[in-house]
């Protein structure tokens, strides 16, 4: 008997069973193992992400391209001016000094005026800065004259003791007293 037509679903078994004979069967472990690569091929694939780029990738680093390409500069050139201003900048130079004691005036009929609410050396006749309690020369304790009624106490007695009025003496704890450096040049000050 002469083979009759095929039916269209048994051509196509048949295709693929011998298509499945003509390749060989691939395993779990081959599946598993990742072929070899040619150095060749493997050398092209890295070119190709350094030709290609990941447009993706670049629009994701477009801020931190961004920060560093426009804010840094800015940031270096305005660090570089302000070190320039600092080196360049001409500045007045201050020589401090201790406060020294002021000699009081002697008056016409030979006493001697000391100012109120400062501690003054009645035996030298010295005014003193605030926060001096004792004269260095003699050790003697400081008196202050009260503003209010001008009576005498001792400068570390903060209370008057004829008026009640409590002082503390000095405005500050370190005084600051700017020492001259010299005269004017020869001729004024326009000279110089």
């Amino acid at each position: 008997m002469a083979p009759g037509p095929r039916r269209h679903g048994q051509t196509r078994q048949s295709q693929a069973s011998e298509a499945g004979a003509s390749r060989p069967r691939l395993t779990p472990y081959d599946l598993a193992v990742p072929a070899p690569v040619d150095p060749w091929t493997a050398f092209l694939q890295w070119l190709q992400t350094i030709i290609i780029p990941d447009w993706n990738g670049l629009i994701q680093l477009l801020p931190l391209l961004l920060i560093v390409g426009v804010v840094g500069p800015g940031l270096s050139l305005i660090a570089l001016y302000w070190v320039f201003v600092q080196v360049t900048n001409r500045r007045g130079k201050v020589s401090v000094a201790d406060p020294e004691p002021v000699v009081v005036a002697q008056l016409a009929d030979g006493s001697y005026d000391y100012p109120a609410n400062a501690p003054y050396c009645p035996t030298h006749h010295l005014v003193y800065p605030a926060t001096a309690r004792e004269c260095p020369i003699n050790s003697e304790e400081l008196v202050v004259r009260c503003p209010i009624d001008s009576s005498v106490r001792v400068a570390s007695q903060q209370l008057c003791r004829t008026c009640g009025t409590r002082y503390q003496l000095g405005a500050a704890i370190s005084p600051v007293v700017v020492r001259r450096r010299g005269a004017p040049p020869a001729g004024g000050a326009a000279v110089a």
